[in-house]
């Protein structure tokens, strides 16, 4: 009894040349499509994670870009802040008692028509060469509006004040036709050791 492969060689022996070979054409060009969509399913699967590669480079090119003028300006800001620092160290006294605290704001007062009622600690203070950075002064003022805006305009220019933390208005009794402003406000005076800490600051 003749073998299937036996009879599939007699049967390919019987066809014609032209058929053999459209067979071979035809089992070689299933065999590159095979290969060709296999090779594609790849190729496109490494170009879509390029894609989302690239896709992420340049989100975070954009995130840096952001992060750098961002840092820029800050850069600028600092150095502004360091000019005007500079400005004001130049201010500073050589020597700096708390009585000359109390005379820079009374002369302020004076020349801004407004009255301080109430001034805390009230006499010198004793060991201020050796005390902290800066010591809290606690200040009530009496005046008109334009008299304590300009107050309190002048107070933040002075050299050794070092910020005012906390600033309470409220309105007072009459003054002939205009009403007073009744102000509670605590400023943080530079110390020699303040002062010190500014200056050591700015050779950074």
């Amino acid at each position: 009894m003749e073998s299937t492969g036996d009879h599939m060689m007699s049967q390919w022996k019987l066809l014609a040349t032209w058929n053999r070979l459209g067979l071979l054409l035809g089992l070689m060009l299933v065999c590159l499509l095979g290969i060709y969509l296999v090779m594609w399913r790849a190729m496109n699967h490494s170009l879509e994670q390029l894609q989302q590669e690239v896709a992420n480079l340049d989100k975070e090119s954009q995130v840096l870009i952001q992060k750098t003028a961002s840092l820029k300006a800050l850069e600028m800001e600092i150095n502004a802040l360091r000019e005007k620092l500079a400005a004001r160290v130049q201010q500073f006294p050589e020597q700096i008692e708390s009585k000359d605290f109390r005379r820079d704001v009374m002369e302020i007062a004076k020349r801004r028509q407004v009255t301080v009622r109430v001034w805390k600690p009230e006499g010198p203070l004793p060991g201020l060469q050796h005390s902290k950075a800066s010591i809290p002064i606690a200040l009530r003022v009496e005046g008109g509006f334009q008299g304590t805006v300009q107050f309190l305009d002048d107070l933040r220019q002075l050299a050794w004040v070092e910020s005012i933390p906390s600033i309470v208005i409220a309105g007072g009794p009459k003054k002939g036709d205009s009403s007073l402003l009744i102000t509670n406000l605590v400023l943080h005076g530079l110390t020699p050791l303040g002062i010190d800490h500014v200056q050591q600051l700015l050779k950074i």
